[in-house]
């Protein structure tokens, strides 16, 4: 039997260079269209709604509202917002948001940035559904698309108002999808600007070229075919990505930040603890320090693989996930440990590709495995029903055409062939079961609820309030308000140190951020600036403007 199926694999070689079947393209499947536009108006109604309530979740949509602002009108990118004459590229290495400039130009609002972050987030769900597709037939990869879409990881990041890992989300999607369909050339270049998005983006870049070096070393290796499925690795192409993302990285980090920072450092060596600013560094202090609250960092791991059933754990691709982990949790800042934020949106991608690719390695390895009874099929089960990929080679993998020897198919009647064709045939399926029970705990459960469309009378006073300032002025704000006047303003946030005197002050008296909240805010100000002849102006259900006399 084992011969014959070396013989089978040989002709399937030999058949590789007949023409292949047309593989369906999601790009112009209507159900992927309407799962991509579903996605955009969810996504967008969330972020939207959550802006025209004031209700945002930190200062970060003001930061990046004025930063886009500034290059749309040509100027440094220094943003009040974060700090008096600070400027950002001294803060974060994420040039890659200037392209939302032009747009912004025209449209001057903060709602221009969270229409390019829902639009980003749903044109990466065009080639993860191609990837899947590609792999594993139409019916799946739509299904897989659909639990992409859809994943706490991307409601988690659209919830956070706005930030530039999205720009990230639809470029790592790009490159994946190219490597497991064996485009390698795409691969990298969807993978190029990715260190532009952030500067621990590098690390991903480079992990991604070690993958693409591996799978290129030994091309011919028939156990290194097996473990490299479809990627269709590149020796220059990864040793290129592996310099680039370092390079970028490293450069950032060590010259571009501390040059634009006004003290001239990287400021988050203070958070890198053992191999930051912190103790001198250690291996058994680095490891003491990757596993200090080991059960949050656990349950961030298993978050992270639920949405693919831990399918993605067979493949790779999944590997790319870990610059990203590690960094997080070796890190002495727990915001980044946990579920919370959009810290987790660009490991989505990889996970549902990495699925995806497990996907067709097990279904191809199918032909190779043991019956229940011992016996070793002459062919596998092929893609179910519905689905438009290839059947498998007879006895081969249809994936490498490379056949397993004896010695590396597991025991026949062993539970493990079972639960991975458990798994094969119904993982699509356990992916949007997850999705589903997932929603309801995570921001698009709000969708369901009135309250998420509801502007009260207190955003309609603030609004009124806001429009008290006129264009080009300056002005100190509290925290809810910053992105609507940084759009149009030169804003301060009330909380930083050392603001100048600004010709117009804007309070919140429900919102302020301060604890307790002052009970008479006029008197408060008072407090704040004495000498500074602040009158109000206006005010209304505790939202009060005061300009400077």
């Amino acid at each position: 039997m084992l011969e014959e199926r070396r013989s089978q694999a040989a002709a399937a070689v030999v058949d590789e260079a007949a023409p292949a079947a047309p593989v369906a393209s999601a790009y112009r499947d209507p159900v992927t269209w309407a799962v991509a536009v579903a996605a955009f108006g969810a996504y967008l109604a969330i972020s939207l709604f959550r802006l025209l309530q004031l209700t945002p979740t930190s200062w970060d949509l003001g930061i990046f509202t004025e930063y886009v602002k500034q290059l749309a009108n040509l100027r440094a990118p220094v943003v009040d917002v974060r700090g008096p004459g600070f400027n950002l590229l001294g803060d974060h290495f994420q040039v890659i948001v200037a392209l939302i400039a032009p747009f912004f130009r025209v449209f001057p609002s903060p709602a221009t940035l969270l229409v390019a972050q829902a639009l980003l987030v749903a044109v990466s769900v065009f080639p993860v559904t191609q990837a899947a597709v590609a792999l594993l037939g139409r019916g799946t990869g739509r299904a897989i698309g659909v639990a992409y879409a859809f994943s706490w990881g991307l409601q988690q990041m659209v919830d956070f108002d706005f930030h530039e890992v999205a720009f990230a989300v639809p470029l790592l999607a790009f490159s994946l999808s190219a490597l497991v369909r064996g485009r390698t050339r795409a691969a990298v270049a969807w993978a190029v600007p990715v260190v532009f998005v952030k500067e621990d983006q590098g690390f991903t870049v480079a992990a991604i070229g070690l993958l693409m070096l591996l799978a290129g070393a030994r091309p011919d290796a028939a156990g290194w075919r097996g473990w490299r499925g479809r990627i269709h690795g590149s020796v220059p192409g990864g040793l290129f990505l592996i310099g680039w993302g370092l390079a970028w990285s490293l450069l950032a980090i060590a010259v571009i930040i501390p040059h634009f920072n006004a003290h001239h450092r990287y400021f988050y060596w203070s958070d890198g603890g053992v191999v930051g600013a912190g103790p001198p560094f250690s291996v058994t202090g680095l490891i003491r320090q990757g596993f200090y609250a080991w059960p949050v960092k656990l349950q961030t791991v298993v978050m992270l693989l639920l949405p693919t059933a831990f399918i993605a754990l067979g493949s790779p691709v999944a590997l790319v996930a870990v610059p990203s982990l590690a960094l997080r949790f070796i890190t002495t800042n727990n915001s980044y440990w946990g579920t919370q934020w959009h810290y987790n949106a660009t490991v989505m991608p990889v996970l549902f590709i990495a699925a995806a690719d497990t996907l067709a390695r097990w279904r191809a390895a199918q032909a190779g495995e043991p019956a229940a009874d011992g016996a070793r099929p002459a062919a596998g089960p092929g893609p179910p029903a519905g689905d438009s990929a290839p059947a498998a080679a007879a006895g081969a993998w249809p994936v490498t055409g490379f056949v397993p020897p004896a010695s590396y198919l597991p025991p026949a009647g062993s539970l493990w062939p079972r639960l991975r064709a458990a798994a094969t045939r119904h993982g699509a399926a356990m992916m949007l079961a997850v999705t589903v029970a997932l929603v309801f705990q995570f921001p698009l459960g709000n969708l369901w609820h009135g309250t998420t469309y509801e502007i009260g009378p207190h955003a309609t006073a603030a609004d009124a309030a806001m429009a008290q300032v006129p264009d080009g002025a300056t002005v100190q704000t509290t925290l809810s308000l910053l992105a609507p006047l940084a759009a149009r303003t030169d804003t301060f946030w009330i909380g930083n140190p050392g603001n100048p005197l600004t010709q117009y002050l804007v309070f919140d008296g429900l919102n302020s951020g301060y604890s307790p909240a002052p009970a008479n805010v006029p008197a408060f100000i008072h407090q704040l600036y004495p000498k500074a002849g602040y009158v109000e102006i206006y005010v209304r259900d505790h939202v009060y403007v005061f300009r400077r006399a």
